[in-house]
């Protein structure tokens, strides 16, 4: 016997290790969680579908979740998820089942109703239906119409017919979603069901209609054929269901013998805190899936800010039993291939940020992902089975790169993977440019996973970094001959405005504060109030408030009393103002986290001055114009932050006096992280 084949699979993680759902074999305990991609056509499955989930299959994961597949014939939206009331459907889910297959995964059809929050106008002028005619601001406050019974029947009907047609289609199992605030969640809710009938009253009574569902699913499906319910683990809505309620309901569900296992989220969407940025560390609500465990006797999955060193954790601890990702497979498709390997470090990360995924999805554009500029086009991009970064030059080149922020590194990535040689030119002792700044303020740090993840790469490609050298054009020229090609990707520089400054008022700008190579007094007042002030604000205004750990200890000690703590977390040791011109802060901030980091500002008592200019900068303070008339704002430091504009000096210096000079990110056009990384994914395959 070979006992380093028996040691290597001892040593195998559970996560990694095969696992049933009823009778359905998974390879392992990875689940990809289910998300929309914004690709469907009246309501059939897009190419791009097929593409993006064999990618992901391939990559190793054991199950994928299809995500917002709908089942009622009159309310639902045909470019929002594939549509699955008819069997002409069948063929194309077929295609994107058979494409999961083929690489080794298993899939499941999750059944999606929005019930209350299916916008009208979305849903073919249809009113949406709930348990109960009560609003929801996540609709703007449209009127749901009450259910009847009848139609609670016919729900139960089509759902069955859905699943039936789900079996053609090649699906291994069926996912109910009841997450989110969607219709089986509002049945749960006594915040939004408030009938009379069998329906309504208590938790029997509120989970009859799933219970119902369930039955109807089972009798069609058969016995051996998987059903797993996905379910919130607590609203988080003040009035709605509890933990101990979503438990309680669990222990219901287990005890009809129809649910294979639960699939545990947190949170509706009209939850007031953050349910997947990166506010939120990772694994924070497993808690949730864990207390479910307890109580049931089918396995658990639980979601919400996964990573896999965490679900290694709680998979090996017996806390869940399968862990559920869904944004760390935009990124990374790979991803469960790299982690059985132990080399999760090659693994392109989710900085959980939802600028890409989440925002883009909310504006009806497709499902991207702001670190993978190849995400949900896969089927645009392959030629002949084949990515454009598998495609090696016929002439490799030798280019030169100017700058290591996540442009230039980018390009060097890519330009690397196909054949080329590549040096970088970093004029600081380090690589990231403004992604340094993007990932200082508190929470925010993830950022900084995506500069660290390039870097590695280039090096790990021999892509060589040469930091500390700052170029300038003769330097430049005098080397060309080693070159075919010149890249600058210098990036941008602050802007500083013209307003009347007293003598010795301090100035400093917004990006020494967050790079850490400019202090503050006590008082401080920053000039503008978009991303870049606002974070700037939050980074600030937390200096003195308490650290976790010391939070932690006082309540494990209860040194102090519980409206104390609060206190204590949200006065810090400085007083700051922001000063902008326009009615709204923070409006280039993307919405996924625009609204939370706004919030703390606000809960800090950082003072936001809104449709106000300075007019002048004094040594003590400034006088601004503001809705009230002129006012004085005393400050010890004053903070820039108006906005950038591009270091185009080499490129200017260079133009014209090289055959292949090219422009790409900041440098090129100050833009967002995306637009940076994507422009130079786009040049480096187009060479």
């Amino acid at each position: 016997m070979d006992f380093r084949l028996f040691e290597k699979k001892e040593s195998m993680k559970r996560l990694y290790q095969p696992a049933k759902i009823n009778q359905l074999m998974l390879k392992n305990r990875i689940v990809m969680a289910p998300m929309g991609l914004g690709n469907t056509i009246d309501g059939y499955t897009s190419e791009r579908d097929v593409e993006f989930y064999r990618a992901r299959a391939r990559g190793g994961v054991g199950l994928i979740i299809y995500a917002n597949i709908q089942f009622d014939p009159i309310r639902h939206n045909p470019n929002s998820g594939a549509l699955l009331f008819d069997a002409k459907y069948v063929p194309v889910l077929k295609k994107a089942t058979n494409a999961i297959h083929e690489e080794g995964s298993k899939v499941f059809a999750q059944l999606l109703h929005m019930g209350r929050y299916a916008i009208q106008a979305n849903h073919g002028g249809e009113q949406s239906v709930a348990p109960s005619a009560i609003p929801s601001k996540f609709t703007g406050y449209e009127m749901p119409r009450e259910m009847t019974s009848d139609e609670i029947q016919d729900f139960v009907r089509w759902q069955a017919h859905a699943a039936n047609l789900a079996v053609k289609a090649g699906f291994d199992g069926i996912e109910i979603e009841t997450n989110s605030g969607y219709l089986f969640g509002q049945f749960f809710s006594p915040l939004a069901n408030k009938r009379k009938d069998e329906y309504g009253g208590d938790l029997l009574g509120r989970t009859r209609f799933l219970v119902e569902t369930l039955a109807a699913v089972r009798e069609v499906v058969g016995p051996d054929f998987p059903i797993i319910v996905r379910i919130g683990g607590n609203d988080f809505v003040p009035g709605s269901c509890t933990g101990d309620d979503i438990c309680d309901i669990c222990e219901i569900l287990d005890q009809t013998g129809y649910v294979d296992a639960f699939s545990v989220t947190g949170g509706w969407h009209e939850a007031s805190l953050p349910l997947i940025t990166m506010e939120l560390p990772h694994g924070a609500y497993a808690y949730l899936g864990k207390a479910i465990k307890r109580r049931v006797n089918c396995p658990v999955m639980q979601s919400n800010r996964m990573n896999i060193t965490v679900a290694e954790e709680l998979v090996e601890l017996g806390d869940i039993d399968f862990a559920v990702m869904g944004r760390p497979f935009l990124a990374e498709p790979n991803l469960a291939n790299l982690a059985m390997v132990r080399k999760i470090s090659d693994a392109r990360p989710c900085i959980g940020c939802n600028a890409g995924c989440l925002d883009v999805g909310r504006q009806r554009k497709p499902t991207g992902c702001i670190g993978n500029p190849e995400c949900n086009i896969e089927a645009d991009l392959i030629k002949d089975g084949i990515m454009p970064t598998e495609i090696k030059m016929q002439q490799p080149e030798s280019i030169l790169v100017i700058g290591a922020g996540p442009a230039g590194m980018e390009f060097a990535r890519v330009a690397a993977l196909r054949g080329n040689r590549v040096i970088i030119w970093e004029a600081r002792e380090r690589a990231g440019g403004q992604l340094h700044l993007a990932a200082a303020p508190p929470r925010r740090q993830d950022i900084f996973y995506l500069s660290e993840w390039l870097e590695r790469t280039c090096i790990r490609l021999g892509v060589e970094i040469v930091f500390g050298r700052e170029a300038n054009a003769e330097d430049v020229l005098s080397i060309a001959s080693q070159f075919d090609r010149v890249v600058i990707a210098t990036g941008a520089y602050p802007i500083v405005p013209q307003i009347p400054t007293e003598d010795g008022a301090r100035i400093v700008q917004a990006w020494d504060i967050l790079d850490g190579t400019a202090d503050t007094g006590r008082e401080i007042v920053i000039i503008g109030g978009g991303a870049v002030g606002v974070e700037t604000a939050l980074h600030l205004a937390e200096i003195g408030t308490l650290t976790a750990e010391e939070l932690r200890f006082m309540m494990i000690f209860d040194v102090e009393p519980y409206e104390k703590l609060q206190l204590l977390l949200n006065t810090g040791s400085k007083k700051v103002t922001v000063v902008e011109m326009q009615r709204s802060f923070g409006k280039d901030i993307n919405a996924g986290a625009r609204w939370s980091i706004l919030s703390r500002v606000k809960k800090l008592g950082t003072n936001l001055l809104p449709l106000s200019t300075v007019t002048q900068i004094k040594k003590d303070g400034v006088m601004i114009m503001g809705e009230q008339g002129e006012a004085f704002i005393p400050a010890d430091t004053i903070v820039l932050a108006v906005g950038s504009r591009s270091n185009r000096d080499l490129h200017s210096a260079l133009k014209g006096r090289l055959e292949r000079l090219e422009l790409i990110g900041d440098a090129k056009e100050p833009a967002k992280i995306p637009e940076a990384i994507r422009a130079a994914y786009q040049l480096a395959i187009s060479l």
